[in-house]
């Protein structure tokens, strides 16, 4: 037994389900930034190329948020593999991740640093725009439920058919 080779092989288990997490989220976080940038009044970002690093801006930070809440989904179920074993638990510590990192980032960027503010059709739920609260809420179980599906099919397609008689 080598301790420094199994702590090795455990950070691959965890971080290749992790990196395959973070991009399919990052693919649909993209496109929810993109849908919801009328809810936002971006004032300073008024050409493309603004709006462009904008949304390019949220969405790196929504997939360093995806990436650190798979890890510590991994952490509390003791499960590197979680999207398979464990999906309800890893998944309910995901949203809380994600909800509680939302509030705390929608609230500092438009009340702290004045990033960027609400256009006046964005519903607020104390003072927090409901399309980023919403996103947090949507876009992990649409991920789990589409990986989930894909490594179902993947396993399908392994199982050799049975020989037709």
């Amino acid at each position: 037994m080598n301790p420094l080779r199994d702590m090795q092989q455990a950070a691959r288990d965890t971080v290749a389900p992790a990196l395959t997490w973070t991009l399919w989220l990052f693919a649909l976080n993209l496109a929810w930034e993109v849908v919801q940038l009328p809810l936002y009044a971006l004032g300073r970002y008024s050409g493309w190329a603004d709006l462009g690093y904008a949304v390019l801006h949220c969405t790196l930070g929504d997939a360093a948020m995806a990436f650190a809440a798979y890890l510590i989904a991994a952490l509390v179920t003791q499960e590197p593999r979680w999207l398979l074993r464990r999906p309800l638990t890893g998944l309910a510590v995901v949203l809380v991740a994600g909800e509680s990192f939302t509030i705390w980032a929608e609230w500092y960027n438009v009340y702290v640093l004045h990033s960027w503010a609400y256009a006046a059709r964005m519903p607020t739920i104390r003072g927090i725009g409901v399309a980023p609260l919403a996103q947090w809420l949507v876009l992990p179980v649409l991920a789990l439920v589409v990986l989930r599906h894909l490594h179902r099919r993947r396993l399908d397609a392994q199982v050799p058919k049975p020989a037709r008689r």
